[in-house]
C-alpha cells in the first residue's frame, strides 16, 4: 500500500512538473519585458541565484541559466528547468538649468507609460533557462534572457516658453519624449566534458529587439539630422540577428577551485529601418561583444566564494559609442567630422552621432553558504564605472545609465529533490552624473563650460525563481 502511494505521488509530481514547464515556456515566449539599465543596459545577472550573488556565474553553473554565462558550465547542473521573475523599480530624474545646477529651472522624473508588463514605473522582468544531460559527456541547454532601457518625460510647453527639453521651438512632435529598447537573446547551447578536469561549450545565439522613439523631431531643427523621415514617432520597429558564445571550464585542487572563461561575440542585428535616420549606420544597433573570466573557490564544504570580471565593448557599436552631440566644442557637434557637415556625419549616417558610451569593465563578487541540507543563503556586490562622459550628456538624458554599485542578497530552499524556490533582492545605489548640454546659460563665458545638466537613477528589484530538477 505504501509503495503504491509513493508511486502515485511520484506520478503526480511528474505531471505537475510538466505543467509547470509548459506554463513557464509559454510565459517566457510571450512576456519579454523592458529591462532598465544596470551594467550599462545589460542586466547585472540572470536568474534569481546569480542576481542574489552580484551577477556571478562564469565559473560554475548554478541553475538553468548557466548557458547565459558560460555554456561549458551546463555540464554541472544535470537536467533541470528554471524560470524567474523580477519586480523591478528604477526611477530616474533629469535636471536641466538655464544657469548653474544650483539655479535649477526644470526637474523631470521619467514616467514610463503603463503596459501589460509595467505599471507606474514598476516592471516585470521574466526569464528562463534549462539543460538536458544527454550522457556523461554531453549536455544540451538554452536560456531566455533580456536587456534594454526605457524613459519617458513630459514635453508639454510651459506657459510662455517656446522650448522644453528636446521640444525645441515646439517642434518635438509630441507632448512626451522618450525611447523604449528591448533586447532578447536565446543561446542554444552544448557542453562537452572532455575529462574530469576540463569542459568546453558553445552557443548559437538568436537575438531579437524592439525599439520605439517619440518626441525627437526637433533634432532636424537643431541640425543633428537631415530628415524627419524615419527619425521619431514611427511606432514600434523590430530587429533580428545572431551571434556565438564560446566557453571553457577547468577544475583544480580536487574541484575546490573552478575557473571559467566565456566569450560572447557581437550579435549582428538587422537595421531598424523605421529609425534609419536616428541610429548611426542607417539604423544599425548590434548587441555588443563581451567576455568574462570567473573564479569559484570552496574553502569549506559549506562555503563558496565567487568572482567574475566582465568586459562589455559598448563603444564598438557605432549607434552607442559614437560621440555627440559633443558639448566640449559648441561649433563642432560631431568630433568624428571636424569641419564637415556631410550626411554621413548626421544622425543615421555612417559617422552619425550616438550616446558616446565608453567600454565597461564590471566586477562581481558573490558568497554562498549552505546553512543546512535544505537552505542556502547568498550575498554579493557588483560594480561597473559609468559609461557616460560629462560632455556627452545630452542624448543620455534619454538613456541615463548612471548606476555603478549594487548590493544583493538571497536564498534558496529545497522543498524536495526535484523542486526548489529561490528569492533575491537587488539594491542599486543612486548615482548622479553631471555634465554640460550644448545650450549653455545665457550670457555665460563661451570659453568656460558650465555643468547645467544632471542625470540620476536608482534601482530596486525583488526576484523569485522556481527550479525543477529531474
Amino acid at each position: 500500500m505504501f509503495e503504491k502511494e509513493m508511486l502515485m505521488r511520484s506520478s503526480n509530481m511528474k505531471q505537475l512538473s510538466k505543467k509547470l514547464l509548459a506554463t513557464a515556456m509559454l510565459a517566457g515566449l510571450i512576456a519579454p519585458s523592458i529591462a532598465q539599465a544596470t551594467n550599462g543596459y545589460f542586466l547585472m545577472g540572470f536568474g534569481t541565484k546569480s542576481r542574489s550573488m552580484g551577477g556571478v556565474g562564469v565559473a560554475e553553473g548554478m541553475d538553468g541559466f548557466a548557458a547565459a554565462y558560460n555554456p561549458a558550465t551546463m555540464a554541472d547542473i544535470g537536467t533541470r528547468f528554471d524560470m524567474s521573475a523580477d519586480i523591478f523599480w528604477a526611477p530616474n530624474v533629469v535636471t536641466h538649468s538655464d544657469g548653474t545646477l544650483s539655479e535649477t529651472t526644470i526637474v523631470e522624473e521619467s514616467n514610463f507609460e503603463d503596459t501589460g508588463f509595467s505599471k507606474s514605473g514598476i516592471f516585470l522582468l521574466p526569464g528562463m533557462g534549462g539543460a538536458y544531460q544527454y550522457n556523461e559527456e554531453i549536455t544540451f541547454g538554452f536560456a531566455f534572457i533580456g536587456a534594454g532601457m526605457g524613459t519617458q518625460y513630459n514635453q508639454a510647453l510651459p506657459a510662455g516658453n517656446s522650448s522644453y527639453f528636446f521640444n525645441f521651438n515646439g517642434l518635438g512632435g509630441d507632448d512626451k519624449v522618450g525611447i523604449k529598447l528591448m533586447q532578447v537573446q536565446i543561446p542554444l547551447s552544448i557542453a562537452y566534458k572532455m575529462n574530469k578536469q576540463h569542459t568546453v561549450g558553445a552557443s548559437f545565439v538568436i537575438g531579437a529587439q524592439i525599439f520605439e522613439a517619440w518626441g525627437l523631431k526637433a533634432f532636424t531643427e537643431l541640425d543633428f539630422g537631415i530628415s524627419q523621415e524615419n527619425l521619431s514617432n514611427m511606432g514600434t520597429d523590430t530587429s533580428y540577428g545572431a551571434g556565438i558564445r564560446l566557453g571553457w571550464q577547468g577544475k583544480f585542487l580536487n574541484e575546490d577551485l573552478i575557473v571559467g572563461v566565456n566569450y560572447s561575440s557581437r550579435v549582428y542585428m538587422t537595421e531598424f529601418k523605421d529609425y534609419s535616420s536616428l541610429f548611426a549606420e542607417q539604423g544599425d544597433f548590434d548587441i555588443p561583444e563581451n567576455y568574462a573570466l570567473g573564479i569559484a573557490y570552496k574553502p569549506t564544504d559549506d562555503l563558496a566564494l565567487k568572482f567574475d570580471v566582465q568586459q562589455i565593448n559598448f563603444s564598438d557599436v557605432a549607434s552607442v559609442g559614437n560621440p555627440g552631440p559633443f558639448s566640449g566644442n559648441r561649433t563642432e557637434f560631431n568630433p568624428l567630422c571636424p569641419g564637415q557637415d556631410t550626411p554621413e556625419c548626421k544622425l543615421g549616417g555612417d559617422k552619425g552621432m550616438g550616446f558616446g558610451w565608453s567600454n565597461q569593465t564590471v566586477y562581481k563578487l558573490g558568497v554562498e553558504y549552505d546553512f543546512d541540507s535544505k537552505l542556502t543563503v547568498r550575498g554579493g556586490l557588483n560594480y561597473g564605472a559609468v559609461t557616460i562622459s560629462p560632455d556627452n550628456i545630452l542624448f543620455n538624458m534619454l538613456a541615463p545609465a548612471t548606476i555603478e554599485k549594487h548590493a544583493t542578497v538571497g536564498a534558496t530552499y529545497d522543498f524536495s529533490e526535484s523542486i526548489e524556490l529561490s528569492a533575491s533582492y537587488v539594491h542599486a545605489f543612486e548615482n548622479t552624473v553631471e555634465g554640460q548640454s550644448l545650450f549653455q546659460p545665457e550670457g555665460s563665458n563661451p570659453d568656460v563650460i558650465t555643468n547645467n545638466v544632471a542625470l540620476s537613477m536608482k534601482q530596486r528589484s525583488i526576484g523569485f525563481g522556481l527550479g525543477i530538477k529531474w
